[in-house]
């Protein structure tokens, strides 16, 4: 979008001061879809976001400059990829070979070259383009960020520091795949095909567990045949379709068709708890996986090390993360506005909201024993000065 006045979302205002709930179980028997011209920022972040709960998002791309570029006569430009981005390079997973950690293998090709295997009427390898930073690459203004997932932390703070985001780029053919796998971070995701079919498996948080071996190992594929009582929903994602991912739920996804998709990762103020529920849990994970050098000088370092190696980042990365985040809102309350994803501008509602969880947090963290530990006395008093702010402007 090319606005220079941002669009204004706001949070409905009773649930600033409500208890979020996040779903232990999920009662229903199928997954809602909604159409985006129907639906609110507001109630679809109360429904779905504050709750976890995933849904299905009619007609999200249909005004993206990327529908009517990427397609001619209901397939996929190959001529216009390879015009355009023909020298970059992608990373490429082969689906017919796995490596360790439930990964593909992955490799990196021109573009030109992916697109000329694509257009390959008889292929002999399954080649899936992923995790595509093409927006970082081009700086193209390809699609919107829809409005629905315009509070997203994570990018947000990637982009004001200059480093990796998490929008990407997908394109695969017929009978590519993506394994079982929950989101980094525990954060929530969404995608919306651009073109073509994907067929999404979803398990509720905790059905995962009913798969693991006796190492406490997922399958690369979850099987309903094979895995019985394990309840999943399965979602057809059409077209324009977009797919609302909640925090914790393992999925798998099959292109049916040759598709193309745009994928982001996100953390805001509804799941910030789930994903600092999850650095714990990781943590206690590395520490046991390594106890034995329990009593060694250097075995919390270590653990930090370790944790940002399996779970993506540690204790003092997620500190200055959410620091960042708060700091920034702050600045709004005061006068100092900033647009999200140069568009949307968030309502004092909102900011205020995001305020008081970013407080929870910080107060969780004030009482985590690795708070008093040397590798995070740098951050104490930044998160110390950030709560006594939070705090005066919330008064």
């Amino acid at each position: 979008m090319s606005n220079h006045i941002p669009i204004e979302i706001d949070i409905i205002h009773n649930i600033i001061n409500s208890e979020q709930t996040h779903e232990e179980t999920f009662p229903q028997t199928e997954i809602d879809c909604v159409n985006v011209f129907d639906t609110s920022y507001g109630n679809f972040y109360a429904k779905y976001m504050l709750h976890n709960l995933p849904c299905s998002i009619k007609n999200v791309s249909n005004n993206w400059k990327c529908s009517k570029e990427w397609i001619i006569e209901d397939r996929i430009n190959y001529d216009y990829f390879t015009q355009e981005y023909g020298e970059l390079d992608a990373p490429v997973a082969d689906c017919d070979q796995i490596i360790n950690f439930n990964s593909q293998c992955k490799c990196n090709m021109k573009v030109k070259d992916y697109m000329s295997y694509l257009r390959t009427q008889y292929k002999e390898k399954l080649l899936y383009l992923k995790d595509w930073h093409l927006k970082r690459l081009t700086n193209d203004l390809f699609y919107d960020v829809p409005m629905l997932f315009a509070s997203d932390w994570l990018n947000e703070y990637a982009l004001d520091n200059k480093e990796d985001d998490f929008m990407f780029v997908y394109i695969g053919p017929k009978d590519t795949w993506t394994p079982l796998h929950a989101d980094v971070y525990s954060s929530f995701s969404w995608s919306v095909n651009v073109i073509g079919r994907k067929k999404w498996i979803m398990l509720p948080p905790g059905e995962e567990d009913k798969l693991k071996d006796a190492f406490g190992n997922l399958p690369f594929l979850f099987d309903p045949n094979i895995h019985k009582n394990v309840k999943y929903f399965e979602i057809i994602q059409e077209r324009g379709d977009g797919i609302f991912v909640p925090s914790g739920w393992h999925h798998q996804v099959f292109n049916v068709l040759d598709t193309i998709s745009i994928n982001h990762n996100f953390i805001n103020a509804c799941n910030v708890e789930l994903v600092w529920r999850a650095l714990q849990e990781n943590l206690v994970s590395v520490e046991k996986e390594i106890q034995e050098f329990r009593e060694t000088p250097d075995f919390t370092s270590q653990c930090q090390l370790i944790l940002k190696s399996v779970f993506g980042m540690d204790f003092a990365s997620f500190i200055k993360f959410i620091i960042h985040i708060a700091q920034k809102r702050i600045n709004h309350l005061e006068g100092k506005f900033c647009k999200l994803f140069n568009t949307y501008s968030l309502q004092k509602n909102h900011v205020i909201f995001d305020l008081h969880n970013i407080l929870k947090i910080i107060n969780f963290l004030e009482n985590h024993p690795l708070n008093s530990n040397v590798i995070l006395q740098s951050l104490v008093p930044q998160l110390l000065h950030i709560k006594n702010s939070i705090n005066k402007v919330l008064k």
